[in-house]
C-alpha cells in the first residue's frame, strides 16, 4: 500500500486461539505489542476489534519498509505481513485522466466536479433513483461515492449534481482494499412518450473485474459499453449531467450522464 504523509495507517491482525505473544514487527526497529497500547493519545493505538491490529494515527517516511504480525503459540511461530510505502504530500500525482460511458441522455447540463481527497478513491457507491409510478418517471438522480484512502481510512464522500426524486438504495461496496475501477451505465435512449435516460450503473473493482456489481436502479432501457480507468489507477472523482425539474406539464428525465475521474494508486 502507498500513502502520503499524515494518513492513518490501519494494520488488521486476529490471531485465532491460544497464542502465547502477538506484535508487530515494524520497519522502526521495534516490535509494538498491541497489548501495552494503553494510552488513546498515543501516537500508535490498538486496532479495536482485532486482537492483534494496530493504528498508526500519522504515518511518516519512516514508516516506510515491511510491517509484520507476529505471533508465537505452543505449536510455533506465524507471521502475516505487507509492505507499506510513505510518500511525501507534494509528490501526489492527482488525476490521471477521465472516463464517461458511450451511452448516455441528451439532456441536462453537468454539475460540478467533486475529488476524493488525495491518495483516497470511491471504494463504494450509493445511487439515488425514482421506482416506477403512473406518470412520469425519471429512474436514476444521482450518486454519492464514499473515499478510502490506501492506509485505510474514510476522509470524505462525494457527489454532484442530484435530482430531486427517488430514494437513495443500499450502499454497494468493493471489498477492502478495492475500489471502483469501471462501470457501464443502463440507458433509455429518447422516447416518443416517457423518457427517463439513466436507469442504473454497474461496476467492478480493482482486483476483481469478474464480479460485477449494480447500483440497484431501473430496468429501462439497455447497457451501454465499460468505460474503464488505466491500470494501477481507480475512480477519484465524479461530475454528473442532471436535467432539473421541468414543471408538472413537461418530461423529467434526472440523471442523464457520469464522468468518473481516475488517480494512480502507485507512483
Amino acid at each position: 500500500r502507498m500513502l502520503l504523509e499524515g494518513e492513518k495507517l490501519y494494520l488488521s491482525c486476529q490471531v485465532d486461539g491460544d497464542f502465547n505473544i502477538c506484535g508487530w514487527d515494524s520497519p522502526l526497529e521495534e516490535i509494538i505489542y498491541p497489548e501495552d497500547l494503553t494510552d488513546p493519545d498515543a501516537d500508535i493505538i490498538h486496532f479495536p476489534g482485532f486482537n492483534c491490529g494496530i493504528i498508526v494515527k500519522e504515518v511518516m517516511v519512516a514508516h516506510t519498509g515491511h510491517w509484520s504480525c507476529i505471533a508465537t503459540t505452543d505449536q510455533g511461530f506465524a507471521a502475516v505481513g505487507e509492505d507499506i510505502i510513505v510518500r511525501v504530500r507534494e509528490s501526489w500525482p492527482g488525476v490521471v485522466t477521465n472516463i464517461s460511458s458511450p451511452l448516455f441522455g441528451k439532456w441536462g447540463e453537468w454539475g460540478e466536479v467533486q475529488l476524493c481527497p488525495p491518495n483516497s478513491f470511491a471504494d463504494s457507491l450509493e445511487l439515488k433513483s425514482e421506482a416506477p409510478i403512473t406518470g412520469d418517471n425519471t429512474a436514476a438522480n444521482g450518486l454519492l461515492l464514499p473515499c478510502r484512502q490506501q492506509g485505510g481510512d474514510l476522509p470524505a464522500t462525494i457527489t454532484s449534481t442530484v435530482a430531486d426524486f427517488g430514494t437513495w438504495r443500499d450502499p454497494v461496496s468493493c471489498p477492502v482494499p478495492e475500489y471502483i475501477h469501471k462501470f457501464q451505465l443502463r440507458v433509455e435512449t429518447e422516447d416518443a412518450f416517457d423518457d427517463t435516460a439513466v436507469n442504473d450503473i454497474r461496476f467492478t473493482c480493482t482486483n476483481n473485474p469478474e464480479v460485477v456489481m449494480s447500483g440497484g436502479g431501473e430496468s429501462w432501457g439497455v447497457w451501454g459499453d465499460w468505460a474503464s480507468c488505466p491500470n494501477d489507477t481507480a475512480v477519484c472523482g465524479i461530475q454528473t449531467k442532471v436535467e432539473p425539474y421541468m414543471g408538472l406539464a413537461v418530461d423529467d428525465t434526472s440523471l442523464n450522464d457520469v464522468r468518473f475521474f481516475c488517480c494512480p494508486t502507485v507512483w
